[in-house]
């Protein structure tokens, strides 16, 4: 599935949504670009994201939304961040839109609290951002801070194949040169195996470990849904920019580093949690053809977990599969009446 306008097509007539190539600032200015970290037992990481983040000669203000008290937010604010603490910890998404209502730059770096951005990649999609009023959001190469390998931060919807893969840790196959070779040429699963691009190219979603924003494209479809907690909420943005018009963007360049999972206290917690936020996803946004057998991996997932921790097993069912089916009736009830009225 590619994007869902081309190069030259117009914003939607959408209020505020609108940015001419003429009232797009220059990317070497100053103030260009405001950074929000949303943290949660960060403070071991904080400290090399924020002075990363002071590198970027453009960068204007670093606002630290801290939702765990372990003291984070005191290390970003000795290194001259903005602090705003929520003990309440309302999830990621709601920490970034919250972040963002303190900023004023014309483009905005979310970005995670394990993450280590390279200031000339970011230099590179400012310059892409600026020089394409279409393009809503940029990201480049994020690797693995323990591998050094890239991760999956860019590329097509994600899709009930790729949901299936991950269910049966298929994912592991990969290691076979022929299979990665036979997974590359499918285009519906290429972005698992061809993790970076050798050009710039337009992509249905791109993963909010370091994403450059352009903050009216944010504002025009009011930010993150904050019904998402952990995972999902990026997928859901993604879909709500390309459905108003806007563009995506994947570059070559080297882009950040970053430790992986390290919000969840663990690998069965992270499962939890990807799953739920990712099943909320589809259960908006998938077509009825791509419905059942993202259920179906769901409780392969569901049923794999609750193996692990059987105390668990009623968790993992409930999140994975029962909230994400009553949402899904919810929503085509909802679909239903609207198409009714309009």
């Amino acid at each position: 599935m590619t994007a869902t306008s081309s190069s030259g097509s117009a914003l939607p007539a959408i209020a505020g949504s609108r940015v001419s190539a003429s009232s797009t600032a220059h990317p070497s200015g100053p103030d260009m670009v405001d950074a929000v970290v949303v943290t949660y037992h960060s403070r071991d990481q904080i400290g090399a994201c924020i002075r990363a983040l002071r590198q970027l000669r453009v960068l204007g203000r670093i606002v630290v939304v801290e939702h765990g008290g372990d003291g984070a937010g005191r290390v970003a604010r000795s290194l001259g961040a903005t602090v705003v603490e929520d003990p309440s910890n309302p999830g990621f998404g709601a920490g970034q839109n919250r972040g963002r209502s303190l900023c004023t730059a014309p483009y905005v770096l979310l970005c995670n609290p394990d993450a280590v951005v390279d200031p000339h990649g970011l230099a590179a999609g400012l310059r892409a951002m600026a020089a394409d009023p279409t393009l809503a959001v940029c990201q480049g190469v994020v690797r693995d801070r323990r591998s050094a390998k890239p991760e999956r931060s860019g590329g097509v919807r994600l899709g009930p194949l790729h949901l299936w893969g991950r269910a049966l840790h298929l994912r592991t196959l990969l290691r076979a040169r022929a299979v990665h070779s036979i997974v590359a040429r499918i285009p519906v699963v290429a972005d698992t195996a061809m993790r970076t691009t050798g050009a710039p190219r337009d992509v249905d979603v791109l993963a909010a470990t370091a994403i450059l924003a352009r903050r009216a494209a944010l504002d025009a479809v009011g930010g993150f849904d904050e019904s998402y907690f952990l995972y999902g909420e990026d997928l859901d943005l993604c879909e709500r920019l390309r459905r108003a018009g806007w563009r995506l963007r994947s570059i070559p360049e080297h882009w950040a580093t970053h430790q992986s999972g390290s919000s969840a206290s663990s690998s069965w917690e992270r499962e939890l949690y990807w799953w739920e936020g990712t099943m909320r996803y589809a259960a908006r946004w998938y077509p009825a053809r791509w419905w059942g057998p993202a259920v179906g991996a769901a409780a392969v997932r569901a049923a794999t977990l609750a193996l692990r921790r059987p105390p668990d097993a009623v968790t993992a069912y409930r999140r994975c599969l029962a909230r994400p089916v009553r949402e899904r009736r919810a929503w085509t009830r909802r679909a239903r009446v609207t198409t009714k009225h309009s």
